[in-house]
C-alpha cells in the first residue's frame, strides 16, 4: 500500500511540477509580442518604402517624359543624336531603377506576409494551450484539493528550488533541498511527517 501510494505521491509531485513550469513558461507569450512587433516595424517600412516607391516612379516618369519631349526639339544633327544616346541612356537607368524598387516592395510583401503567417501560427498554439491549461487546471485544483486534504500538506511553491510547506494536525514544517538528498528520501520524510499525530 505505501508503494502505491509513494507512486501516486510522486505522480502528483509530476502534475505539479509540470503546472508550474506551464504557469512558468513566457517563451510563447514573448515569441509572439516579437512577431507582432516585427510586423508592424515591416509594416511601417513597407508603408514608407511604397510612399517612395511611388514618389521616385513619378519623378522617373516625368524624367521620362521629359527626355521624350526633349528628344523632339530640332538641333544639330550631331548633338541630336548625341542627346537622343543619352536620353535613352537615362531612360534604361530609370527603368532599371524602377525594377530595382519594384523588387524590393515585393521582398517586403513577402517578408510582411511570412510574419503574418508566423504569427498566426503562434496564435493557434497560444489558443491551444490556453485551452488546454484551462482544461487541465480545474480537474487539478480538484486533485490538489483532495491530496492536501488526505496528506495535509500544504506547499509552499513560492520555494521554487526546494521542497516545502507545513504538515497539519499537528501542523509541522519540512523544508528539503532536492540538491542535496534524493526523491526517495523526501518521499520518506514526508510519509513519517503525515504519519505522526503528535
Amino acid at each position: 500500500m505505501a508503494s502505491a501510494a509513494h507512486e501516486v505521491f510522486a505522480e502528483h509531485l509530476g502534475v505539479i511540477q509540470a503546472l508550474r513550469d506551464n504557469y512558468a513558461r513566457t517563451e510563447d507569450a514573448n515569441a509572439v509580442a516579437g512577431l507582432v512587433r516585427s510586423q508592424q516595424e515591416v509594416a511601417a517600412a513597407c508603408s514608407q518604402r511604397e510612399d517612395q516607391v511611388k514618389e521616385t516612379i513619378k519623378e522617373l516618369t516625368n524624367r521620362v517624359r521629359k527626355a521624350g519631349r526633349d528628344a523632339t526639339y530640332p538641333a544639330p544633327e550631331d548633338a541630336h543624336q548625341q542627346q537622343v544616346q543619352e536620353l535613352n541612356a537615362a531612360a534604361l537607368e530609370a527603368r532599371e531603377n524602377v525594377d530595382s524598387l519594384n523588387s524590393q516592395l515585393h521582398a517586403l510583401h513577402q517578408q510582411r506576409e511570412g510574419i503574418k503567417g508566423q504569427v498566426a501560427q503562434l496564435q493557434q498554439k497560444a489558443d491551444h494551450i490556453e485551452q488546454i491549461v484551462t482544461e487541465a487546471e480545474p480537474r487539478t485544483r480538484h486533485q490538489l484539493s483532495l491530496y492536501a486534504h488526505v496528506s495535509k500538506i500544504t506547499w509552499l511553491f513560492e520555494q521554487r528550488s526546494r521542497v516545502a510547506g507545513t504538515v497539519s494536525n499537528p501542523l509541522r514544517t519540512f523544508d528539503f533541498d532536492p540538491a542535496a538528498i534524493s526523491d526517495f528520501e523526501v518521499t520518506n520524510a514526508l510519509w513519517e511527517l503525515m504519519g505522526t499525530d503528535d
